[in-house]
């Protein structure tokens, strides 16, 4: 597919809200005060109130960085809002199908109003649109990205092939992008925050097993090791030793229960050992001096 082809294809869906080209404007605090629209107001630029608009409940960003935020409002703040965002009517408020963060960066610049365009969507289409243009702007996430693509499939009974013709992503960077969702939730943690790459995420998914990821996870942030040398820890770790086979194990289910709920809560291998009359320990694995004090700070904390 070539570059032009492949640009009309990821932008059919925001072409679709917007239907046609739309002037831009500017949102400076002299503009006059949110229009009031009569109920046809579609195919319109509406100037609103960005105070009111309530948030898309399907919205699939999860985390707002307060810098990129901060950087975008200076931008709005010196030459307005260069693009509408898109809203549809519920009821007798405006709700954001597309631009939430274009929306929060106009309240940090303290302007009166935000250029918008009002569009009939419906429920079942405000998960698509608002990841479309989330996709398309590369704010998410890999990790809400993931969330995004496997909610995306499950509502409309998508397969990957027919996300990626929606989307306008290979079907190998979707199947990547949801296997991350196969992680620890420590780890996947790790990597919507940015201490872990989605590189890093990869390597860490051709280890097997819960506490060998997790290990392996703690190796990479303990050296600040790159993506490249997180790929070799991953197939020295594969290639080594040759699997065992696990016995089959003989805890109480409520055992293994509790064991599982504290590795995902310290991020650690985490073993507990009965010795009868109700009796027995915990052990806690960790993986250098910084990787105790981490586990020392969640066990100690009030």
């Amino acid at each position: 597919m070539n570059d032009v082809n492949k640009k009309r294809k990821q932008g059919k869906g925001l072409n679709a809200l917007l239907r046609k080209n739309l002037p831009k404007t500017t949102g400076s605090r002299s503009a006059s005060a949110a229009t009031t629209e009569p109920a046809n107001d579609h195919d319109r630029i509406l100037m609103l109130d960005p105070t009111t608009l309530t948030s898309n409940p399907h919205q699939p960003r999860r985390i707002f960085d307060e810098e990129p935020l901060q950087e975008l409002a200076a931008s709005i703040r010196r030459d307005g809002v260069q693009e509408p965002i898109i809203v549809r009517r519920v009821k007798d408020n405006y709700e954001i199908v597309c631009g939430e963060r274009r929306c929060r960066a106009t309240i940090m610049a303290d302007l009166d109003t935000i250029p918008a365009v009002c569009r009939e969507v419906a429920d079942q289409d405000m998960l698509k649109f608002g990841l479309i243009e989330n996709i398309q702007r590369e704010d998410l996430n890999a990790i809400e990205l993931a969330i995004a693509y496997r909610q995306l499939m499950k509502e409309y009974k998508w397969t990957q092939e027919r996300l990626s013709e929606e989307v306008g992503k290979k079907r190998a960077t979707i199947a990547n992008t949801v296997r991350l969702l196969q992680l620890p939730e420590v780890i996947q943690e790790q990597v919507a925050d940015g201490t872990l790459s989605m590189g890093h995420a990869r390597a860490i998914l051709a280890v097997e097993g819960v506490d060998a990821q997790l290990a392996l996870a703690r190796k990479i942030i303990d050296k600040g090791a790159s993506v490249r040398q997180a790929e070799q820890m991953a197939a020295t770790k594969t290639t080594s030793k040759s699997p065992k086979k696990e016995s089959i194990s003989a805890k109480p289910s409520h055992i293994i229960a509790l064991e599982d709920r504290l590795r995902k809560r310290l991020g650690a291998k985490v073993a507990v050992k009965e010795k009868g009359a109700g009796q027995g320990r915990i052990e806690i694995e960790y993986f250098s001096l910084d990787d105790l004090e981490r586990l020392l700070a969640l066990i100690i904390k009030k």
